[in-house]
Order: C-alpha cells, then sequence, then structure tokens
C-alpha cells in the first residue's frame, strides 16, 4: 500500500493540487552536488533533518519542486527592501527554512502552513527583507494585527502574544 501511495503521489499532475502561500508542495534538500552524484552521500530532508540517501534524492528531484539549498551565505536576492510590500515565494520559502513553523510561541503549525509578516509594518517604512520578517500561522498573523493584544519578540526569535486590559 505504501508503494502504491508514493505511485500515486509521484505521477499525480502538480498542477492540479491545491495551492498555499502561492507554490506547491515544495521539497527542501540541503546537500552539494557532489554528495548528490555519489551513491554515498546522503541528504537532509526538510526542516527537522531526516537523512535519506542521495539515489532517493535523485528520485525525488524527478517530479518535485526541489529547491537545493545554499547555507551559509549572504544572498541579497532574498531582500527586495520598499521595492515590494508582500513576500516573493522565494522569500517564503527561505522563512520555511529558517523559521521552520509558526514563529508564536506555543504555535507549532508547520511552516506550509503561514504566512510571512513584516516585524515592522510595511506601513511605517518596513522593508520585505528577511530579517524584517516571521512567519506566523494565519491565526497568530490576525492577532498580531488586533488591537487588543501586544507582543514581544523573545531572545530565541519567538513571539509573545500578551492580551491587553
Amino acid at each position: 500500500l505504501g508503494q502504491a501511495f508514493a505511485r500515486v503521489v509521484e505521477t499525480y499532475d502538480v498542477d492540479q493540487l491545491p495551492r498555499h502561500g502561492g507554490h506547491g508542495t515544495t521539497v527542501f534538500i540541503t546537500m552539494t552536488l557532489d554528495q548528490l552524484r555519489a551513491d554515498l552521500g546522503t541528504a537532509a530532508l526538510g526542516f527537522d533533518g531526516d537523512q535519506i540517501t542521495a539515489a532517493e534524492a535523485r528520485r525525488l528531484a524527478c517530479n518535485a519542486d526541489l529547491v537545493p539549498v545554499v547555507l551559509g551565505t549572504d544572498s541579497e536576492i532574498l531582500d527586495f527592501g520598499r521595492t515590494a510590500r508582500l513576500a516573493h515565494p522565494i522569500q517564503h520559502r527561505a522563512l520555511r527554512l529558517r523559521d521552520k513553523c509558526c514563529q508564536a510561541e506555543d504555535c507549532d503549525a508547520p511552516a506550509a502552513w503561514t504566512e510571512a509578516h513584516h516585524l515592522k509594518p510595511w506601513s511605517e517604512g518596513g522593508r520585505t527583507d528577511l530579517a524584517n520578517m516571521v512567519l506566523l500561522c494565519s491565526s497568530d498573523h490576525r492577532r498580531i494585527h488586533d488591537p487588543n493584544y501586544g507582543y514581544e519578540r523573545l531572545p530565541d526569535g519567538r513571539i509573545r502574544f500578551t492580551r491587553r486590559t
């Protein structure tokens, strides 16, 4: 049954899949090109660090929206400043890789269910740059804009909400 399900997933027309956040299902694989080509290499799959073989990564690469991740670099293309108000899909993917889930304290909504939020609001001169954005699920995104709530950014980057009285 598992093999049959994998076959359905691998052959389904991706243009018919539902979309959230402007893009379909995406697989993030972090490994070097040499590791991908070698049969003995392994790759980190997704956000939790699970390892897969290079052969599995190559199989996924055939039909997936595969995002190769280069870690440890400054990527200016991810910073749009004041030229765009909404996060570009590539920025949302980078935020998904960085934040892994909703950044509200005690919320573990997966990154695929989140929206990009400007920490310094666009209306107040905030920039559409990764340093000024975090991922929030739709519920917490509404709450951060609700005047009945205050919030603070914790040292680990998460956001703690408090109800105003």
